[in-house]
């Protein structure tokens, strides 16, 4: 039961992975091309509800897989006995992306509002019911803030008892394992938080302060600067996790070992073929 334990961080990672693949696959490129041309090619009316639904889909998803992670990761070291159930293991990392797409089709789709595109800006002016101060603030709330939040906290809850752990076993075997269960998810959530929580303070001033506190550069620079986190995620999985690369190393060995034999066996075909092509013409010309 320890190794499913394990391998739900795995299985989060994997998850994670996937999300910003979709980013980059079916989110990215409509930016791309904003950016390119300056409005939305081809400027149509379902092309800006595509891409404000997997925007706004794609990286909260992220977000709540990352604190997800953070969670589970927290609680494997130092709570195994919790995770028992293979439900509490992939439960809770299916369960935010299948709300946020049905949370964000009803108010994409079916809100009440007229809806109004500007194809000259970015995400075509967003949709409608952001103007709704109450939903959008909910919205912001629940899609960035808390999985943030989380992310952070038990971050933080980590490190300070990997480092109490560290002065008690005294580098034990137990404190080798646990530090380097620490650094997986250290490594992978410094990218993250790197990224996002500047966006979630930003968000906070905005929001209590001053409505357009580096509203400019936010939407100009850091806006944009949250694709990064989906193009570095695959090396960083990469280095954090050398299990990865070992199983990546085995399937490289099991090619090279493969083609050999599959050589060894074509020229023992054509030497056969040969022996009976010989033995014909011998019996043919007897």
């Amino acid at each position: 039961m320890s190794t499913s334990r394990n391998d739900s961080f795995t299985f989060s990672v994997i998850c994670l992975l996937i999300c910003h693949f979709l980013i980059i696959t079916m989110e990215l490129p409509v930016t791309l091309a904003y950016l390119h041309f300056g409005e939305v090619i081809p400027s149509s009316y379902s092309l800006c509800l595509y891409w404000i639904y997997m925007n706004y889909l794609l990286f909260p998803s992220s977000a709540w897989i990352m604190a997800i992670a953070s969670i589970q990761r927290y609680i494997f070291i130092f709570h195994r006995n919790f995770l028992n159930s293979y439900v509490k293991h992939y439960l809770p990392i299916f369960l935010p992306p299948i709300l946020l797409s049905i949370w964000y089709f009803v108010l994409i789709f079916f809100y009440p509002c007229q809806q109004q595109f500007d194809y000259t800006q970015i995400w075509c002016y967003s949709a409608c019911y952001l103007y709704n101060v109450v939903i959008s603030t909910i919205d912001w709330i629940v899609s960035s803030f808390i999985p943030v939040v989380l992310t952070v906290i038990f971050n933080i809850i980590l490190l300070l008892r990997v480092i109490y752990r560290k002065y008690k076993m005294k580098r034990g075997n137990t404190w080798r394992t646990t530090r380097k269960l620490s650094i997986q998810l250290f490594s992978i959530s410094f990218l993250f938080l790197s990224i996002y929580l500047p966006l979630i303070i930003f968000g906070l001033i905005r929001t209590w302060i001053d409505p357009y506190f580096l509203y400019v550069f936010t939407m100009t620079y850091l806006a944009y600067v949250a694709y990064f986190v989906s193009l570095l995620m695959p090396f960083i999985c990469l280095i954090s996790l050398p299990e990865i690369i070992t199983k990546i190393k085995r399937l490289c060995c099991l090619s090279s070992r493969v083609e050999p034999m599959q050589q060894q066996q074509i020229a023992m075909t054509l030497i056969t073929r040969r022996n009976i092509q010989q033995t014909q013409t011998v019996f043919k010309l007897n």
